[in-house]
């Protein structure tokens, strides 16, 4: 049996159309691809990153087995540090800022609880938690990108101490808190002025770690210490530049960033057996992404299951003398 299969010229017509359509779309987008390759555009962020603080405690052990510390840092101020990178795109040269695009806290709350394992040595679990209200912007951008929420980071740390005398001790603590980051980010035309679409709002998850030295002097119900801190300051590099498809500027919208060295004095007071002061200034020595001025610390410790004092018990042969027999002052003299 023999089937003869005819195709109409108008079902040929309509088979080509889609085929058409499909070429054509095709030819869009491999034009619209070269014409891409051949330009320049950038993608500018920011980023809400945590202050580069010391850990918050005088390094004294807790008298209990734990101690729960809260507070809060301040920022005094800060001051923007940018530099200007010329680079070639497409034969021309271009001058951009590439500062970090970051904000900072004014107030960054602190909570910690420790547990004291031995007589020198704690283990603990904190975070960290920069409030949105009254952030400050450490950069200079046209574009003023804005990160939505604020910066919050959970995590462990370490204390041991080395006693010297009654008096003099060192301690070294450590910690490493995971930070969630918001950021915000948005792309610019080739003409490196126009914003394209709209502004996106996400977050970055940064690991956080700091290591310090804390000599200190005990002066009975006070305690004066010191001492210097590492830490790393995460950051958002301000732009992402690409030419000719390639990305000549870093393409990560936040980085663990540079390590901080910090400089800290302070001193923490007994107020009662079981409650300490602790007040503190530190100032962050490296400027660079950001230069900082002098910050300040409050907070209180509660040192938890700490035994209260002992009253001396008074046994019969530590109480005074009796007093020698005197007349009742109410009765008459005795008469002779």
């Amino acid at each position: 049996m023999v089937f003869n299969l005819a195709v109409s010229d108008t079902t040929k017509h309509r088979l080509k159309e889609p085929v058409m359509k499909i070429v054509r779309i095709s030819l869009i987008c491999s034009l619209a691809l070269l014409a891409l390759a051949c330009s320049t555009a950038q993608v500018h962020r920011s980023a809400y990153v945590p202050l580069p603080q010391p850990s918050m405690r005088s390094g004294a052990p807790s008298q209990g087995r734990s101690m729960l510390t809260a507070g809060g840092m301040l920022l005094a101020g800060q001051q923007p540090v940018e530099d200007v990178t010329d680079i070639t795109v497409n034969t021309e040269t271009v001058s951009l800022s590439t500062g970090s695009a970051n904000w900072v806290p004014r107030t960054q709350m602190n909570l910690n609880w420790r547990y004291r394992f031995t007589k020198n040595f704690d283990m603990g679990i904190g975070g960290e938690w920069g409030l949105a209200a009254g952030k400050q912007k450490t950069y200079k951008d046209d574009l003023d990108l804005t990160p939505k929420g604020n910066v919050i980071g959970v995590g462990l740390s370490f204390g041991y101490n080395f006693q010297i005398n009654p008096e003099w001790a060192i301690a070294i603590a450590g910690e490493y808190l995971s930070f969630t980051i918001p950021y915000a980010r948005q792309f610019v035309d080739t003409d490196l002025i126009t914003p394209i679409g709209e502004v996106e709002y996400d977050t970055e998850t940064i690991g956080v770690y700091s290591f310090s030295i804390l000599p200190r002097m005990d002066m009975g119900n006070a305690t004066v210490f010191g001492g210097v801190t590492f830490r790393n300051h995460p950051t958002a590099p301000k732009l992402e530049m690409y030419a000719n498809e390639i990305s000549v500027l870093a393409d990560d919208n936040v980085e663990a960033g540079p390590v901080y060295t910090i400089i800290t004095l302070g001193a923490e007071f007994k107020l009662n057996p079981v409650l300490r002061l602790l007040v503190m200034a530190f100032q962050p020595v490296t400027t660079s992404p950001v230069k900082y001025f002098p910050m300040f610390g409050l907070g209180f410790a509660w040192d938890m299951s700490a035994a209260p004092p002992q009253t001396r018990p008074v046994h019969p042969h530590d109480a005074p003398p009796p007093l020698p027999d005197a007349q009742p002052a109410h009765e008459p003299p005795a008469s002779i």
